[in-house]
């Protein structure tokens, strides 16, 4: 057996562990609180574009240790080679990386567009869902310590990408309209205190009557990442290169 396997193992699991805590402390960082306000609005914009900026910086070294464990998988027959202990490890590397179907409690969130007459002054746009809000959201509740995500039954990994596809959301290039649906895993008081509470960017959007419900459920299951992944510009370089 490879005695390099275990340092590997331990690399890839502390990267996925170290990102979320990264994203998770910048999210709890700048709480919104005080009037709503235009600047206030594109300011919480401005910060998500740079949270996203940091999510694809650190992209590529989470994307090699999954290339690099799913080598190891088909080398050693799928585990099967592996002792007990390292099959847990490599178990729970494939729970953080989203490679797995999870069930636990939480909470579900239904969003709809609102439904409300705009003004002849108002921005339209404003009573629209966009990628902006989902991305908001999903960051409190990983904040509120929500261990797997999924929107619409698509996963939502460390690496995913939500932009806006014009009426529509993208989500790792799968088109999704509305309603969305929001599934967390987590403790479902916490994440519903957190998600409802007067700081919570739902909160905000309720300011413009976009629709909410959320639930809080004992037992619900979320579905692994389907995706790939593939690097076209980065190699491996040997140390001392």
């Amino acid at each position: 057996m490879n005695k390099r396997l275990p340092a590997y193992y331990f690399m890839f699991t502390t990267i996925i562990i170290g990102y979320f805590l990264a994203v998770q402390l910048k999210s709890v960082e700048d709480p919104y609180q005080g009037i709503v306000t235009i600047p206030k609005i594109m300011e919480m914009r401005s910060e998500i574009e740079s949270i996203n900026k940091e999510m694809k910086n650190l992209a590529s070294s989470i994307n090699e240790s999954k290339l690099k464990l799913e080598e190891y998988e088909k080398s050693m027959g799928k585990g099967d080679g592996l002792d007990e202990n390292m099959k847990k490890e490599l178990e729970t590397a494939r729970i953080y990386a989203d490679y797995e179907k999870v069930e636990g409690p939480g909470i579900i969130i239904t969003m709809n567009d609102s439904v409300a007459e705009v003004g002849e002054y108002e921005n339209e746009d404003m009573y629209l869902i966009h990628d902006a809000d989902i991305l908001e959201i999903v960051n409190e509740l990983r904040a509120a310590g929500a261990e797997a995500i999924s929107i619409n039954d698509e996963r939502v990994t460390a690496t995913s990408n939500i932009r806006c596809g014009g009426p529509t959301i993208n989500i790792d290039g799968k088109r999704h309209a509305v309603p969305f649906v929001i599934k967390a895993i987590g403790d479902p008081i916490t994440l519903e205190t957190v998600a409802t509470s007067p700081e919570a960017y739902i909160t905000l959007m309720e300011y413009y009557e976009i629709r909410f419900d959320i639930q809080k459920v004992e037992k619900m299951t979320i579905y692994p990442y389907d995706g790939g992944y593939k690097l076209n510009y980065q190699k491996k370089i040997e140390d001392g290169e």
